[in-house]
């Protein structure tokens, strides 16, 4: 069945299709046997196969200071980082730095 025979009951007629007697109603309980099963279908919720990995150089692990980028709007000819910047610790995807003075972590990613 299509859309439009669902939301009307009967199948949409072309205007030169009108003196031509209509083929016969589809049954009313076929019509609402379809209702039900389609209200009974669930979405199944998306699977994520793979979270996304974020390249971090080798080097930056071993790295004693490091640049921030920026992600507010630079004026022109601003630079889009910041630093450089101490690192005091970092993790895997963490790193320790003193930005104006005061400690901050900030993620690699």
């Amino acid at each position: 069945m299509s859309a439009a025979e669902l939301v009307y009951g009967e199948p949409l007629q072309v205007p030169g299709e009108l003196m031509v007697p209509a083929a016969p109603k589809v049954e009313a309980s076929f019509i609402q046997q379809l209702c039900r099963h389609m209200d009974q279908l669930r979405l199944t919720p998306a699977a994520r196969h793979a979270s996304p990995t974020t390249f971090i150089h080798k080097d930056l692990q071993d790295s004693t200071q490091v640049f921030l980028r920026q992600d507010a709007i630079c004026h022109p000819l601003e630079p889009p980082y910041s630093g450089l910047h101490k690192v005091i610790a970092h993790t895997d995807k963490t790193f320790k730095t003193v930005v104006r003075g005061q400690q901050v972590t900030v993620s690699a990613d």
